[in-house]
């Protein structure tokens, strides 16, 4: 119908996303209708009837947002429509609006309606989320949504087999500093003021100290956790197969000087490893856009080669058009899209995806791989907060749902979460995480 004619390029994306991971989606995609015409039921397909979700009159506005509690479908939460399904020959005729919910979902289309729900660094938090607030940011319902569709694809006899996809694992470390205490030998004039200061009063000798300690090496810098780090990376790489388990660190341009020996040593330790080096966009970048990227520029020229893969500090990707920016800089991989206060699925998904721009209606041209769990996520108060044993259990059954879809798992761990420290149990949770990762991808190689 004329009405649903706008929004042709949302719906098509849907269906993209959808049927991602069958054989032969481009063929599969002519039995999956989506019309409020009567079907033809001498014609095998899958028939979903339109919400209404994509009109001039909602979409875009707050009574587009689903409302509470969810209906269900086959035991999976339902944005949109109602969970009858009828036969009319040899077509199955589905009131169940996986479209317009699985649209929801994957652009963050409720962030762009609620733009005043934000936190103090504009950040949409998880748990205003309909998602949580509904019970079911633990689930990746748009890949439910995907199984749906391949079982009724199937029921009016459509071939709608897999293609072989196996679970992999992205293990992300975002490096906010380099060392606890600021380095000395490299920088004279600011031992000098530091002498000065200690004696004015101003700065903790103790502090002083430290960092004269650490540069005589005497001691180790808290922070400089870094051969731990991939020490333990490698172990899950040679527990699985290698192209199952990439590891990224994106380093935060704006916050200390690339060329100083201390950040370019921790380079030559990330490069050696095989791991690869991204982008972490910076605080002030997230807040105007446009400067992102000269911090990519200033990455490359010290790697002396191009870099795609960005991360948001403080996960901060403000507005959904701020993406923009992104792809217009070079971005072609995005690791930023899970919530800051609660670990779970974001976006519905446990695989990368292509991003949408629901305001513009049109894709980014960017590959997001959502981030699923987060260290300090955990830990801090103010977020989830969990003790050791319900850290464990919330990365364990995240690690069940991506496995069971065959999905690729998206860690984050700080160089600063390996503190050696009694109250600090994340190194722990860490270990079983990556023994956990390691088992499931030898599993599925099995």
């Amino acid at each position: 119908m004329q009405s649903l004619q706008k929004y042709r390029a949302c719906i098509e994306y849907v269906q993209q996303v959808l049927l991602d991971g069958l054989q032969d989606p481009g063929v599969l995609s002519r039995f999956v209708r989506y019309s409020r015409d009567t079907p033809n039921p001498q014609e095998p397909c899958v028939h979903i009837v339109p919400s209404g979700f994509f009109s001039e009159e909602l979409y875009g506005t707050p009574a587009s947002l689903p409302r509470l509690p969810l209906q269900e479908i086959n035991g999976t939460p339902l944005l949109h429509g109602s969970p009858r399904i009828a036969r009319n020959g040899r077509c199955v005729v589905v009131h169940a609006d996986i479209i317009a919910s699985a649209y929801v979902m994957l652009t963050r289309y409720e962030e762009m309606v609620r733009r005043g729900v934000r936190d103090v660094h504009g950040r949409f938090m998880g748990k205003e989320s309909l998602a949580f607030r509904a019970g079911f940011l633990h689930r990746p319902i748009v890949d439910e949504y995907a199984s749906l569709l391949q079982g009724w694809l199937k029921e009016v006899g459509i071939d709608a087999d897999p293609v072989k996809r196996d679970f992999s694992v992205a293990v992300t470390h975002d490096i906010d500093v380099i060392r606890r205490y600021p380095s000395l030998w490299y920088d004279r004039r600011r031992a000098l003021r530091q002498a000065a200061t200690c004696m004015l009063g101003r700065r903790r000798m103790k502090e002083f100290l430290a960092s004269c300690a650490i540069d005589l090496g005497l001691r180790a810098d808290p922070h400089d956790t870094f051969d731990m780090m991939i020490r333990l990376d490698d172990e899950l790489r040679s527990a699985a197969s290698a192209p199952r388990v990439e590891v990224i660190y994106f380093l935060l341009v704006s916050e200390y000087p690339l060329r100083h020996p201390l950040v370019q040593e921790v380079i030559e330790k990330v490069c050696r490893s095989g791991a690869h080096i991204g982008l972490q966009t910076g605080y002030g970048a997230s807040k105007q856009p446009e400067l992102l990227a000269r911090e990519l520029r200033n990455l490359e020229d010290v790697l002396g080669s191009p870099v795609n893969m960005n991360r948001h500090h403080f996960l901060a990707w403000r507005e959904v058009e701020d993406g923009w920016a992104m792809a217009k800089a070079g971005i072609r991989k995005d690791y930023t899209l899970g919530y800051a206060d609660v670990c779970g699925f974001r976006l519905g998904v446990c695989r990368p995806v292509p991003l949408f721009d629901p305001a513009g209606m049109r894709p980014f041209g960017i590959e997001e791989h959502p981030l699923l769990v987060m260290d300090c996520t955990l830990t801090w108060s103010k977020y989830m907060g969990l003790n050791e044993e319900q850290a464990s259990e919330c990365c364990h059954g995240l690690v069940d749902q991506t496995r069971k879809h065959l999905g690729e798992f998206v860690l984050l761990w700080h160089n600063t979460g390996f503190i050696k420290h009694p109250d600090n149990y994340l190194p722990r949770v860490y270990r079983r995480l990556l023994a956990e990762l390691g088992a499931s991808t030898a599993q599925t190689r099995e």
